[in-house]
């Protein structure tokens, strides 16, 4: 079978290996979720602009992901990927539920992730990212944070006690709504909102998976979280 999708996703600079990308991985969790056939095209930092626009000369900003159309045409950002399967395979299980209401709530459900789950683990996993790098990227990853955080390298991290504590706090909403959907976050299947949730433990347990033990397996004393990530497996690879 040919395979005429190519999804574009950031990898470490030391192994080429490592695929940590919360935005990435959104995309990777729909295409596996919809059983999409697709080739991934793994670039660093450095190599984004060059690598994406070369290939797709129709973005003009290159990002990660970017999934390249059957007609050679770039499509970027994560959302975008989403709602383009959605529409391209109905027949297929559904990310945003039968309602508008449900995509709604989803996409409120990521702005939550991403404004109160995303800034702790950001903050734990930054040095080990910085190391996962070979040189040049290791100069650019350290350079470009440090320009839009404003602060030096070595505070970027913060205390890890307290990433660690303001990690459970914005972990204690969606612990209690697993626990009592009893499954995915709106019930008995996954979708989009879960995908969100998913990309940003992916993200925390490929760079700083003993953080992520601690930080989320075992933040809560049984098992709703742990059988989660369980269960998320499936669409893990």
């Amino acid at each position: 079978m040919t395979i005429t999708l190519k999804l574009f996703e950031l990898v470490d600079g030391k192994t080429r290996k490592i695929s940590f990308s919360p935005a990435v991985w959104r995309a990777k969790f729909a295409l596996n979720y919809k059983k999409v056939t697709y080739e991934s095209v793994h670039v660093t930092f450095l190599e984004i602009p060059t690598v994406i626009t070369g290939a797709c000369p129709n973005v003009p900003a290159p990002t990660v992901p970017t999934l390249q159309l059957e007609n050679g045409q770039g499509l970027p950002d994560s959302f975008a990927i989403a709602e383009y399967l959605e529409e391209k395979y109905p027949d297929r299980p559904s990310l945003f539920g039968a309602t508008q209401s449900e995509k709604n709530l989803q996409r409120f459900f990521e702005s939550y992730v991403q404004s109160k789950v995303h800034p702790s683990i950001q903050r734990m996993v930054f040095q080990d990212m910085y190391h996962m790098q070979d040189e040049e990227n290791a100069h650019y990853f350290r350079t470009s944070r440090e320009k839009s955080s404003g602060r030096p390298h070595a505070e970027i991290a913060g205390e890890r006690s307290e990433n660690l504590r303001e990690l459970k706090e914005s972990l204690g909403l969606i612990h209690t709504a697993l626990k009592r959907s009893g499954g995915w976050v709106l019930g008995s299947h996954p979708g989009w909102a879960d995908f969100v949730l998913a990309s940003s433990f992916v993200w925390f347990s490929s760079c700083s998976p003993r953080d992520f033990k601690e930080g989320v397996l075992e933040a809560f004393p049984d098992q709703v979280i742990p059988d989660y990530w369980a269960r998320i497996q499936e669409y893990v690879y």
